[in-house]
């Protein structure tokens, strides 16, 4: 394992805490803010639990600070856990579906998951979005492999078959940031374990699946009061 380059505080996640204590825990998109988050929909009020903005440096060229962030979110999440019970669901939007898959599997509860991918490594090798990270990641003698081996624990492909029944994954077929093949492997594995209408692949690009998913969350919530 290589040295890490960057100190603790910069590895961490900016968290805000909602008004429910046993709520939902949001996973922003890496880059968005809070007021951002807000004002597209991804989020509403305060009745949720925590969310977190990723950290700047969970895209890096080093293979070893990727998986640093995504850890230093899982030790938040544990903490939170511990001390106010299992959230009632992990919600994550596009990078931001890492950590709540990883911690949805973990703490056996339901993810709400969306424009989703199966790998890190292979997302930095084959998504757009991804290019200038993968060129840099060469230049400084890194390859795929380095990063299948850092990112294996914390790919939504290994946490998938663990939470619970009822989640929902949502990708877009015409994203141009998450390659049709991530989205797809990770729709077949999740079939193993999540309801089949749970599932959902949208004719929508990356940025209108983020978009739609406030109108989801919204119609899902009132399927759950009506079951209720």
């Amino acid at each position: 394992m290589l040295p890490n380059p960057l100190p603790p505080d910069e590895l961490r996640p900016r968290r805000i805490d909602g008004r429910d204590p046993r709520g939902a825990i949001y996973f922003l998109p890496w880059g968005i803010d809070f007021g951002t988050a807000r004002w597209l929909g991804l989020l509403g009020g305060r009745d949720w639990q925590a969310c977190y903005r990723l950290a700047d440096a969970m895209v890096s060229p080093n293979p070893e600070v990727c998986a640093g962030c995504i850890a230093a979110i899982e030790r938040d999440v544990i903490r939170l856990a511990a001390r106010n019970g299992p959230p009632s669901r992990l919600v994550g939007f596009s990078l931001g579906s890492v950590p709540a898959t990883l911690m949805a599997g973990r703490l056996g509860r339901p993810v709400w998951s969306f424009a989703s991918a199966d790998r890190g490594e292979l997302m930095i090798w084959s998504s757009p979005a991804a290019h200038a990270i993968r060129r840099e990641a060469e230049r400084r003698g890194f390859r795929r492999d380095d990063f299948a081996a850092a990112l294996h624990r914390y790919n939504p492909i290994q946490w998938i078959d663990r939470v619970a029944p009822d989640s929902r994954v949502v990708v877009g077929r015409f994203d141009r940031l998450v390659p049709r093949a991530r989205g797809q492997a990770l729709l077949d594995r999740a079939r193993r374990r999540i309801v089949g209408d749970h599932l959902l692949e949208l004719p929508l690009g990356h940025v209108a699946v983020l978009a739609a998913s406030g109108f989801l969350q919204r119609r899902w919530l009132r399927a759950e009061a009506m079951r209720r």
